[in-house]
């Protein structure tokens, strides 16, 4: 299933301000979301789209994927190599990176896929950009709530795009959402008008939580 709309989903009508966020986060209803922990993201492919600690998240989210949530879901961006982002094609804003089927389209050397229930590939059509998994599938949240979830923890690459439209995207279908920080990495992005400080300010004023792994571990505890 394909949503024909660009970067996140946003076609919700449901208010952005659900339940109030609680300090507590029931296992059995919580999941974790890990966004694009590819290596074409980070130095291991500089030639990319290398984003500043890219690489260095890989122990936070191991940290994140070791508590005991309900499902881990993660993302994969899976590029044709004439893909509308990358430069010179239609939008041009990025370096080709994380195409199918090369080293960068692969996941941190390191990181537990192991715990990984599913991974939703986006991004594989020329013509459609996907930043949120909810853009690709757009009957992710759906899903999510039929399986009995109600919280969703955020990591991965970059937080303030990818990470940041699905967070969004999840939030204004009612979920409670967390935003690991440190188990995220992020870059600002002039030419496609992508802001660090602009994405958590509208994060903020969803009601989207930015928190820690030390955070989220305390409040999955408290909950037992």
């Amino acid at each position: 299933m394909v949503n024909r709309k660009n970067k996140g989903g946003g076609g919700s009508t449901k208010p952005a301000a659900a339940a109030r966020a609680s300090s507590r986060l029931n296992p059995a209803a919580t999941s974790l979301l890990v966004v694009d922990a590819q290596q074409g993201f980070t130095a291991l492919c500089p030639n990319e789209l290398p984003v500043p600690g890219g690489v260095a998240i890989v122990p936070a989210v191991n940290a994140l994927l070791a508590l005991p949530f309900a499902r881990v879901d993660a993302t994969q961006d899976w590029h044709p190599p004439d893909h509308r982002s990358f430069h010179g094609q239609r939008d041009g804003f990025y370096p080709p990176h994380c195409v199918a089927g090369t080293p960068g389209a692969e996941f941190l050397p390191g990181l537990h896929t192991h715990r990984f229930h599913a991974v939703w590939r986006k991004g594989y059509h020329q013509d459609f950009e996907a930043y949120a998994v909810t853009a690709q599938h757009p009957a992710f949240a759906a899903f999510l709530r039929a399986s009995g979830i109600t919280a969703v923890v955020v990591c991965g690459i970059a937080t303030n795009i990818c990470c940041f439209y699905a967070a969004r995207d999840l939030r204004r279908e009612g979920f409670e959402v967390w935003l690991a920080e440190d188990a995220a990495a992020g870059i600002d992005v002039p030419a496609a008008g992508l802001f660090q400080a602009a994405a958590r300010r509208e994060g903020e004023g969803l009601g989207i939580r930015y928190v820690t792994v030390a955070s989220v571990r305390e409040a999955m505890t408290n909950s037992q």
